[in-house]
C-alpha cells in the first residue's frame, strides 16, 4: 500500500511543479487501488509475443468469432461472443503448441502471457463491423433491398470503415493511454482472465483469508454459470426479462371498468408493464447475457449516473409524454395489423397524416414506402406527404434527445475538467518533451524499453485510407461525395478526446452517429444511401480509433511492444472484415426461414434502417427544423451545452471537492432506449455494481482484489459459450418446444417472453375471442373456433 501511495504522491509533486494541477491526478490513488492487485508490476522485454502460435491462433479465433458474432447481431436482442471465450479456450491450445511444436521459430520456448494477450487482441477485433449495418440495411430483400450492392462492393466498404480510424488513434497516446487517469476499466476483465492462467507478480492484496488460486475460482464460476445459462436461454426464455408490473397488475381492465378485449393490452401494461412492448417499469432479468461484468469492472460512480439517468428518461420522461400525448397520435402508433397495441419500445416510423390514402393513422411506415428506387433511394415527395408528418414513439424521441445532449456536455464537461491537462499534454508534444506528469506512471516506466511508433507512422496510413475511402465512395453504389471523407474524420478529431477520455475514466461509451447523420442530412438532404455511408464512416471512423486506443492501454498494462499491439489489432479487423462481410450475405441470402422467426428480428439493422428514413430520406431539416413537431429537440444542444458548468461552478465557488467532477452529465445523458432490445437493464446490473463496487470494496477489500474481476470474465466467458452453442441449436431448429409457462410459444404473435401482460392469452396461444375479433376460426396451434351468438 505503501507504494501505491508513493506513485500517487509522484505524481501530484509533479503536477505542482509545473503549477498545472487538475481533475486529473485527483483520482489517481482510488485508480492504483481499483487496479494494482489484478496488473503486473514487472517486465522482462525479451519475452516471446509476436510468434506463429500467437497469429495461428489469433488468426483461427478472429475468423470465427467475426462470423459467429455478425450472425447473433441479426437476434431480436443481439448478443456477441466475446474475445474473453478464445481467452479461456486458447489457453490449452497455446500449452499444447509450446508441446508438440519442433523447437525454432514455430516453437521459441514456453506459451506466454504476452502471446496470449495478441491473441486477445486479434479475437476482440471479431464484433460485428459498424459498416455492416449499413450494408445490410440497404442490400437485405426485407428492408431496402438495393439490388445494386454487391458483395464485393460490400467487403470494400466494410474494410475502409474498419481501417480509417486507426490513423487517428496513435496521435491520442499522450492524452489517453499515458496518464494514469485514463485507466480504462473495461480492460480489468481481460486483465483478470491472464492474471488467473499466468503467474505473474501483482501488486500485493489486502490479506491472506481466501487460499483457493484465482485460476481455481475462475473454473468455478466458469462452469457454474456456464450450466445456469442454459435456463433462461434455452428451457426457461421467460427469466430472460420478467414485467414486473404485469405479474402483479394482471392483465387489468380498462377504463370503462370491464375485462379488456383478448389481446389488446392495458394502457398500464402496454406503456408501463411491459419489458417486450412498453418502458419496463422496475422490469429486471435472471439471464447474465443482458447483465456482464461491465457492472463490476466500471466505477460506480459512472453505472449510477448512466442508470440514473437513463431511469429518469425511461421511467419518468417516456410515460409522461406518452400520457400527454406530447405529439398528438401516441395512443395510436402500433407496429401490428391488428391496430389495437399501442406500442414504445420500437424504432420505427408510424404515418401522422389521418387524410393518408395508403396507411392508417399511427401505423408503421416502412422507410421503403417513402424512398425513390428508381433515383438512387432518394425522397419520394409524394409518398412522404401522404404519411407527413412522421412519427417516433415517444421512446425513440428520447434517444434522440439524449444523444443531442450527450454530444454537447461531453466537450464542456471535458474542457472544464480537463482542460489544463490537455493543454499541458499537448504543449509538451509541441515542444517534443517529455510528460513529467505522466511519465511518473509505473507502466509509463517499464514501457520505455519498447519502441514508439512515430506520429508520422499513423499519419502516413491516415492518408492512405483516406484515398481508399475516396476510391468506395465514388466508385461504388454506395455514392458518398469525396469530401464527406474528410468531413468525417474532422468530425471524430473533434470528437475522439471528449469521448475518449469519457470513455477511458467510466467505461461508458458514447457514440457519434446522431451527430455524423444530423450533419450530413443538413448538408445533403434526401441523399438517403450517401447520408447513411457517412454515418457508418463517421461513426466507425471514432469507435475503431478508440478501440486500438484501448488496447494501447491494455498493451501499457502488461508491458507489450506498441508495434505487436498494433499488428495484432490490425490484421485482426483486416480478417474480421472479409468474415464479417460473408457472415452478412449468408444470413441474408442463405439462411432459410431463420429471419421470419420472431427471436431474429434484427432490430439493431431495423434501427439504422429506420434512421436512414429519419436523416436520409426525409432530412433533419423535416424533421427537426423550424416548424417541424420535433423542432423542441434542438434546445437539448444547448442545455447538454450548460448542464456541466453547474457543478463545475460549485467546486470553484460553493465546496471544492474531487466528486463534483463525477456528476457527469455525458455520462448521465447517454440513454440507448429500444436499441437495447428488452427493457430490463436497470435494477440488477444497479444492485452488482452497487454490491460489489461499494458494499465489497469497502467490507470485504481481499475477496474485491483476488475475485470480483475473475468472477465478471469467467460469467462472460461461459455465458458467451452457453448462447452461442444455443443459438446455433436455434439455427438448425433444435429448441426445447415443449412449452410451460416458463417456455411460451413464441412462434405466434405477438411472440412475446412476457405473454402474462396479454389478456387472453397463454404461454402457448391466444384464446379464440382474439382470433374471431379478426375475422379468423382458427388459432395458430390449429383449435377451432365457433362465434357464438
Amino acid at each position: 500500500m505503501s507504494d501505491k501511495k508513493e506513485i500517487a504522491k509522484d505524481i501530484v509533486v509533479a503536477v505542482d511543479a509545473e503549477s498545472q494541477s487538475d481533475v486529473e491526478v485527483s483520482d489517481v490513488q482510488e485508480i492504483i487501488d481499483r487496479l494494482d492487485f489484478i496488473v503486473p508490476q514487472t517486465d522482462d522485454p525479451n519475452t516471446s509475443a509476436l510468434t506463429f502460435r500467437s497469429i495461428f491462433l489469433g488468426s483461427a479465433w478472429a475468423i470465427v468469432l467475426s462470423f459467429a458474432n455478425t450472425v447473433l447481431a441479426f437476434r431480436t436482442s443481439s448478443f456477441s461472443v466475446g474475445a474473453n471465450i478464445a481467452v479461456i479456450l486458447s489457453y490449452p491450445l497455446g500449452l499444447g503448441f509450446a508441446s508438440i511444436l519442433p523447437k525454432g521459430i514455430l516453437n521459441p520456448g514456453p506459451f506466454t502471457l504476452k502471446e496470449h494477450v495478441l491473441i486477445y487482441i486479434m479475437a476482440s477485433c471479431s464484433g460485428q463491423p459498424y459498416g455492416t449495418e449499413n450494408v445490410v440495411s440497404q442490400a437485405m430483400p426485407a428492408l431496402m433491398n438495393n439490388t445494386n450492392i454487391k458483395f464485393i462492393h460490400a467487403l470494400a466498404f466494410i474494410l475502409v470503415t474498419q481501417f480509417i480510424g486507426y490513423g487517428l488513434s496513435g496521435l491520442t497516446r499522450r492524452y489517453l493511454v499515458k496518464p494514469t487517469a485514463m485507466w480504462w476499466p473495461a480492460n480489468l476483465g481481460p486483465i483478470a482472465i491472464f492474471s488467473s492462467f499466468h503467474k505473474i507478480e501483482t501488486g500485493k492484496i489486502d490479506g491472506d483469508r481466501y487460499k483457493l488460486s484465482r485460476y481455481v475460482v475462475f473454473w468455478i464460476a466458469f462452469a457454474g454459470m456456464f450450466v445456469y445459462t442454459w435456463i433462461p436461454e434455452y428451457f426457461m426464455p421467460v427469466l430472460q426479462t420478467v414485467s414486473t408490473i404485469c405479474l402483479f397488475a394482471g392483465t387489468g381492465i380498462n377504463s370503462a371498468g370491464t375485462p379488456n378485449q383478448a389481446g389488446v393490452m392495458t394502457q398500464f401494461n402496454a406503456v408501463l408493464g411491459s419489458t417486450t412492448n412498453g418502458v419496463g417499469f422496475l422490469g429486471f432479468t435472471f439471464d447474465w447475457a443482458y447483465i456482464s461484468s461491465t457492472y463490476l469492472t466500471s466505477p460506480f460512480w459512472a453505472i449510477f449516473c448512466n442508470l440514473g439517468g437513463s431511469i429518469v428518461m425511461q421511467y419518468v420522461a417516456v410515460p409522461l409524454m406518452y400520457f400527454e400525448d406530447v405529439y398528438g397520435i401516441n395512443a395510436l402508433m402500433t407496429q401490428d395489423s391488428y391496430n389495437k397495441n399501442p406500442i414504445l419500445d420500437t424504432s420505427h416510423l408510424f404515418s401522422g397524416n389521418p387524410e393518408s390514402k395508403t396507411h392508417k393513422l399511427g401505423s408503421r411506415v416502412k422507410p421503403n414506402f417513402f424512398y425513390n428506387v428508381s433515383d438512387n433511394y432518394n425522397l419520394n415527395l409524394t409518398a412522404y406527404n401522404d404519411v407527413a408528418p412522421v412519427h417516433l414513439t415517444a421512446f425513440f424521441v428520447m434517444v434522440y434527445a439524449g444523444s443531442f445532449l450527450s454530444m454537447t456536455s461531453a466537450i464542456t464537461h471535458v474542457l472544464l475538467w480537463y482542460g489544463k491537462d490537455i493543454y499541458r499534454q499537448s504543449l509538451n508534444a509541441f515542444r517534443q518533451l517529455r510528460d513529467e506528469v505522466d511519465s511518473q506512471d509505473k507502466h509509463v516506466k517499464l514501457m520505455e524499453a519498447y519502441p514508439e511508433i512515430s506520429d508520422w507512422a499513423y499519419l502516413l496510413f491516415l492518408a492512405i485510407t483516406c484515398v481508399a475511402a475516396i476510391a468506395v465512395s465514388v466508385w461504388t453504389p454506395f455514392n458518398m461525395p469525396w469530401w464527406a471523407i474528410f468531413f468525417s474524420i474532422f468530425i471524430s478529431s473533434i470528437f475522439i478526446l471528449p469521448f475518449g477520455i469519457i470513455q477511458a475514466i467510466s467505461g461508458n461509451s458514447i457514440a457519434i452517429n446522431v451527430v455524423t447523420e444530423f450533419l450530413i442530412g443538413l448538408m445533403i438532404p434526401g441523399q438517403t444511401v450517401a447520408v447513411m455511408a457517412f454515418k457508418s464512416w463517421g461513426t466507425n471512423n471514432l469507435q475503431q480509433a478508440l478501440s486500438l486506443t484501448q488496447d494501447l492501454k491494455l498493451g501499457q498494462y502488461l508491458h507489450i511492444a506498441p508495434y505487436a499491439m498494433v499488428f495484432s489489432q490490425f490484421w485482426g479487423t483486416f480478417l474480421n472484415a472479409i468474415f464479417s462481410t460473408v457472415a452478412c450475405w449468408w444470413i441474408m441470402f442463405s439462411s432459410g426461414g431463420l429471419l421470419n422467426d420472431s427471436a431474429w428480428q434484427y432490430s439493431g439493422f431495423n434501427t439504422f434502417y429506420s434512421a436512414g428514413g429519419i436523416w436520409g430520406a426525409i432530412g433533419p431539416q423535416r424533421f427537426f427544423g423550424i416548424g417541424s413537431i420535433y423542432q423542441p429537440l434542438l434546445w437539448c444542444f444547448l442545455i447538454g451545452f450548460l448542464a456541466p458548468i453547474g457543478p463545475w461552478l460549485g467546486n470553484k465557488y460553493i465546496y471544492r471537492s474531487k466528486y463534483w467532477h463525477l456528476l457527469n452529465f455525458p455520462v448521465i445523458f447517454h440513454f440507448e432506449g429500444p436499441q437495447q432490445g428488452y427493457q430490463n437493464y436497470f435494477i440488477v446490473p444497479l444492485l452488482i455494481s452497487y454490491l460489489s463496487s461499494v458494499v465489497l470494496f469497502k467490507y470485504n477489500r481481499e475477496f474485491f482484489q483476488k475475485y470480483t474481476y475473475v468472477i465478471g470474465a469467467a460469467f462472460d466467458g461461459s455465458t458467451a459459450l452457453a448462447v452461442f452453442i444455443i443459438s446455433v441449436l436455434g439455427i438448425y431448429n433444435t429448441e426445447f418446444t415443449k412449452y410451460n409457462v416458463f417456455n411460451p410459444n413464441l412462434n405466434i404473435w405477438p411472440g412475446a417472453l412476457d405473454y402474462y401482460c396479454w389478456p387472453g392469452r397463454n404461454y402457448d396461444d391466444f384464446d379464440c375471442e382474439w382470433y374471431l375479433d379478426q375475422g379468423k376460426n382458427v388459432t395458430a396451434t390449429g383449435t377451432q373456433c365457433v362465434l357464438v351468438e
